[in-house]
């Protein structure tokens, strides 16, 4: 069917109408940094958090990541420097992949940028957008929207060697009760805040959580009765049993992975998700029988994170980072570090430092 285009729209009208649509996503995105920057839930931009091989990671790039994780959602203050401190590692992570990538030459020609924006214009003017407006929405410059490009076009070479049918085979076999359709019957306890989730209240629930676990594995209570006793789920009326689960179905990540890490009549220790803390026991197994020829569009993922996290973890180890004390992060154990200065002061610091390597 022939779609029929108003003689309004011209081809200069649209281009007006996407430059004003771009013009107010980026007010939009404006306005909402601003605001979580005023209640510090942001850094104001222009603040180094990081440096990775002696080169800054500005505080805008943590802030991106801080936003899409938020998605317009609330966060609470006592939340905020674990947010922090998972961006800016998610930040330096990639940085330490595209130093691996510099290393084994994997590059991209300009060519290679320019028909990969050209396509994405095509695909999004489909939807009644356009890059400029993708990049308002991104909080990105033009030469942010391409490097962010380039880093796609250069990953996604680097996996064209990494994600082989022997590659995939193997990490099924590896993994293989998470995509062969295996199926557990679980049963939970899971205790509930009386507010927000905040990390002061998950430590209380945790606590808990460990003093009942120990109850039930001393012989002092069944699971089933800790259930009716001390769930805050309406499960807890069937000794906490909500039947059978699988891997990637709709239960939170965190609980599935959790629960399939156990054997039959196992207990977990403490699971955290956004419903609240949970114990987990298995109960019974149902085994799967797919391939990984069935899965293989539900491994790759998995694969191309496995490699991430591998080729990170493997630079980080002979490259120099250095924290500024402007933004939390993450020390070697993985252990929260929240900010030790504010940006003002931070701010100062790198400024003096500026000046006295002139």
């Amino acid at each position: 069917m022939t779609k029929c285009v108003h003689p309004l729209f011209t081809s200069a009208a649209l281009a007006l109408l996407w430059a004003l649509s771009a013009d107010m996503a980026q007010a939009q995105a404006d306005k909402a940094r601003n605001e979580l920057i005023a209640i510090g839930a942001l850094r104001p931009p222009g603040v180094v958090a990081a440096t990775v091989a002696g080169k800054p990671i500005d505080s805008s790039e943590v802030n991106r990541l801080i936003k899409l994780t938020l998605r317009g959602r609330p966060a609470s203050k006592s939340a905020i420097p674990g947010l922090e401190a998972q961006a800016l590692e998610q930040v330096i992570n990639r940085r330490l992949v595209q130093l691996f990538l510099d290393s084994k030459k994997v590059t991209v020609t300009d060519a290679e940028i320019d028909q990969a924006l050209a396509d994405r214009q095509k695909s999004l003017r489909k939807r009644d957008s356009d890059l400029a407006i993708a990049r308002g929405e991104a909080e990105l410059t033009e030469a942010g929207y391409r490097e962010e490009a380039t880093w796609e076009l250069r990953w996604g070479k680097y996996l064209a060697t990494v994600l082989t049918d022997d590659v995939l085979s193997k990490y099924f076999e590896a993994h293989r009760q998470e995509y062969d359709g295996t199926e557990l019957r679980v049963s939970h306890i899971v205790l509930r805040p009386d507010g927000a989730l905040d990390p002061e209240e998950i430590d209380s629930l945790t606590a808990k959580a460990e003093r009942i676990r120990d109850e039930i594995i001393g012989d002092l209570t069944t699971f089933e009765s800790a259930a009716l006793k001390y769930s805050s789920g309406p499960s807890r009326q069937k000794g906490g049993d909500i039947g059978f689960i699988s891997r990637h179905g709709v239960m939170p990540e965190d609980f599935s992975q959790a629960a399939f890490a156990l054997q039959k009549g196992e207990i977990s220790k403490p699971v955290v998700t956004h419903l609240g803390v949970h114990l987990i026991k298995c109960t019974d197994v149902k085994p799967g029988d797919k391939t990984w020829r069935d899965v293989r569009r539900e491994i790759q993922p998995a694969v191309m994170q496995a490699a991430f996290a591998q080729l990170a973890a493997q630079t980080r180890a002979s490259t120099e980072i250095e924290f500024t004390g402007a933004v939390a992060h993450l020390n070697p154990d993985g252990e929260l570090v929240k900010a030790t200065q504010d940006a003002d002061t931070a701010a100062a610091k790198q400024d003096e430092k500026k000046d006295g390597a002139k």
